[in-house]
């Protein structure tokens, strides 16, 4: 072999061939780009779980917070039920009470009489733990008539749908009835002068 021959094949023998595994780096771009979209599809899953989970734990407060608000209505509701059937049957001696006392004026020798005076402490306790209790006299004078609260006896000269007269006291405990009110009801007739004076007398409320 000639000393040229040898000189042309020395570079290639010292290293000048190229590795047949060597490249132009571009495998390692691509590794690097498949990572990073791998790395942003996890974030992107992540954030659509994370919003998710909030929406779930949003719903759960929004659910619990009407439960614990419909249980507090039921429970308002059974208790103004349990006291209207209570009170319902006490109300009888509220009407004896001013039925007595309304008959006083009949009696001029009993109207300042100490027993009379002890009678109308009793209905006046008897009327405050009533009202201590949530139950209220249905206000119904000059009212338009509701099935819902009023009982209609009569009907007679006045305002039509309109209450002219309470008969007996009604009473309420929030939206409960305790105790409709019985009432006479205007049929739309003119009003008389006689029917006028009485309804300036009043109606006997006991």
């Amino acid at each position: 072999m000639s000393v040229n021959a040898e000189h042309k094949e020395g570079p290639q023998g010292a290293g000048g061939d190229i590795p047949a595994d060597a490249g132009d780096g571009s495998d390692d771009m691509d590794s690097s780009t498949d990572s990073a979209t791998d790395a942003l599809d996890d974030g992107e899953d992540l954030r659509a779980e994370l919003e998710e989970v909030r929406d779930r734990w949003t719903r759960a407060v929004a659910d619990y917070q009407n439960l614990r608000r419909r249980s507090a209505e039921e429970r308002t509701e059974l208790r103004m039920q349990l006291l209207a059937g209570l009170v319902g049957g006490y109300l009888g001696v509220l009407d004896d009470f001013d039925l007595a006392l309304g008959s006083i004026h009949e009696h001029e020798e009993l109207k300042d009489h100490p027993w009379v005076d002890g009678v109308r402490l009793v209905r006046q306790k008897f009327a405050t733990l009533l009202a201590d209790s949530g139950v209220t006299e249905i206000l119904v004078e000059d009212e338009v008539f509701d099935p819902m609260r009023h009982e209609a006896i009569a009907y007679q000269p006045g305002p039509e749908g309109r209450v002219v007269a309470v008969v007996q006291r009604g009473f309420e405990s929030g939206s409960q009835v305790v105790r409709p009110a019985r009432v006479v009801v205007g049929n739309g007739a003119p009003i008389s002068n006689e029917q006028d004076d009485e309804k300036n007398d009043g109606v006997d409320q006991g």
